[in-house]
């Protein structure tokens, strides 16, 4: 890792095509090498950019850079300002706060973290409790800092069972409740990238891991997320449940048949589950077929018990759905920013997006190409 070296922005590309209400904030081929694999807003207002090759800190309202140039693995930004990074081995975590780096090894609680099979050794993203505890998920289990050192927590701490068959695996998936010290963690067994099972729900409460209770065994649990407060939502089996954390009751929304012609395709997961603070949701189906489950996928939008498909059956992509202030739903695609407009998607405009944001005043931000040029965007306010 290379000391940080401060730099000057790149004057803004003139953009030639009106964007309506995203405002081009600075170019960024000039500043960053490699390709933008993360992008984050933080609460002092600092931007920060990581690809496979560094990271960068842009500070608000100053056209200046931080750069610390690395090839480690980008995990992101907590709320305090740090950027962190895990080795390539896995061995040592480290943490960046535009100025100066801090490493974590063993002898501050973190476990080296073996190279595994089918999932990347860290997930992208940091979460943190209302006490300011940071978690992270990697491929094999959660960890947290408390601010002195690291905490592991294997499956088996959490009590959630693993597969004993070879070639199986377990994904993890992480979600710490805004607000509180709620952490919960979901498992889902895979063989060959199909469901083999799955050992439902943990959640940490009070210092402890405690079975969430799911009413459905075995469970594979492949997406975690709230809706408005005291609605936690799961993808399970390929079904959508609800959990009210008041009565602590579950409810399941099974998915509905699905458009034809597809009758040789069936649900297989949830693959991604966005939802905003009222409750709409956008699941996004994986569908199993004779060539596989990796090939198809379908997204709803979901409302008060109520199931719409949008687009139809489509070729599985990379796509992320992220609701602004006015929870306005935008569908960001690698080459398409799409906005949920009167029940349907409406195409924005067409961007070559490398990575995407919200900040905390519900603003999406992008890192995309336009013009032949790499530019940071941010969306006006209303």
């Amino acid at each position: 890792m290379e000391n940080p070296t401060p730099l000057a922005l790149a004057p803004s590309p003139t953009p030639v095509q009106d964007l309506r209400n995203f405002q081009l904030i600075s170019a960024l081929d000039t500043v960053l090498p490699g390709v933008i694999t993360n992008l984050q807003v933080t609460g002092d207002g600092s931007i920060w950019l990581a690809s496979d090759r560094g990271v960068a800190r842009l500070y608000a309202g100053i056209h200046q850079v931080d750069l610390a140039r690395f090839w480690d693995l980008a995990v992101g930004a907590d709320e305090t300002g740090r950027f962190w990074v895990v080795s390539r081995n896995g061995a040592q975590i480290s943490s960046w706060d535009g100025s100066s780096w801090t490493h974590y090894d063993e002898k501050r609680g973190w476990l080296p973290i073996p190279n595994h099979p089918e999932f990347p050794r860290v997930q992208t993203g940091i979460q943190t409790d209302s006490s300011g505890t940071i978690w992270l998920a990697t491929a094999w289990d959660i960890r947290r800092f408390n601010g002195r050192e690291w905490i592991v927590s294997t499956p088996s701490t959490m009590n959630l069972p693993l597969p004993w068959k070879k070639n199986q695996v377990t994904s993890l998936h992480l979600l710490v409740i805004p607000g509180t010290e709620q952490v919960w963690v979901g498992g889902c067994d895979w063989q060959n990238g199909e469901v083999v099972g799955g050992g439902g729900i943990r959640r940490f409460v009070d210092g402890t891991w405690q079975d969430a209770r799911l009413p459905v065994s075995p469970a594979c649990v492949t997406s975690l997320t709230m809706g408005s407060p005291g609605n936690l939502w799961a993808g399970v089996n390929g079904s959508l449940w609800h959990f009210n954390l008041a009565s602590e009751t579950w409810t399941e929304y099974p998915p509905p048949p699905l458009p034809s012609p597809s009758s040789e395709l069936e649900y297989q997961a949830i693959l991604d589950l966005p939802a905003d603070d009222l409750n709409h949701l956008f699941p996004r189906f994986s569908l199993c077929g004779q060539a596989g489950c990796d090939l198809h996928t379908i997204r709803f939008f979901f409302m008060d018990g109520l199931w719409k498909p949008l687009d139809g059956i489509q070729p599985a992509g990379q796509e992320s759905i992220l609701f602004d202030a006015s929870r306005t739903a935008w569908k960001i695609t690698p080459n398409q920013l799409s906005r949920f407009w009167e029940n349907q998607w409406e195409e924005f405009a067409q961007l070559e997006i490398q990575a995407d944001a919200l900040d905390s005043q519900g603003k999406l931000w992008l890192a995309a190409g336009f013009n032949q040029r790499l530019s940071l965007w941010a969306q006006k306010p209303e």
